[in-house]
C-alpha cells in the first residue's frame, strides 16, 4: 500500500497535536494508494479511546480504511481496533507517539495483518 507524503505529514501533525488523546479518520483513495484522510463531525478523541459515529460516516465508495492513534508506543490494533477494522474498509493505519515519521505508522489489512506501507511523493 502507498500513502501521499502529504498525507502522511497530515496523521502525524494532527496526532502529535491531540496527544495525549487518541486521533481518528477515515482514508480515501484507490486500491493501492492512500491520498486523503475525511474527518467526520461528531468524532470523539479520548486518552484511551477514539471513536466515530459510523451513522454519520458519508455513502462514498472512496473511502478505504481509517486512521488512528495510539499514545503510547504501541502499533499493535486492540480487539477492538479489530472489531472497527472490520466496518470501516480494507486498509487501517494506526500511528505510535511520537507520531514523527514512517516509522510510527503501522498499515493492516482488516483482518489486522501488517501491510508494507510506502511512502509515494
Amino acid at each position: 500500500m502507498r500513502i501521499k507524503r502529504n498525507v502522511l505529514e497530515f496523521i502525524l501533525g494532527v496526532s502529535r497535536k491531540t496527544y495525549p488523546k487518541e486521533f481518528i479518520g477515515l482514508l480515501r483513495g484507490g486500491p493501492e494508494i492512500i491520498e486523503e484522510v475525511l474527518l467526520i463531525p461528531g468524532s470523539l478523541f479520548g486518552e484511551n479511546f477514539a471513536t466515530i459515529r459510523l451513522d454519520t460516516k458519508p455513502i462514498d465508495p472512496s473511502i478505504i480504511g481509517s486512521v488512528h492513534s495510539h499514545p503510547g508506543n504501541s502499533l499493535t490494533p486492540s480487539k477492538a481496533d479489530l472489531r472497527f477494522f472490520n466496518k470501516t474498509g480494507f486498509i487501517h493505519l494506526i500511528l505510535k507517539y511520537p507520531y514523527k515519521d514512517i516509522k510510527d505508522v503501522a498499515a493492516y489489512d482488516n483482518m489486522g495483518n501488517r501491510l508494507e506501507l510506502i511512502v509515494e511523493e
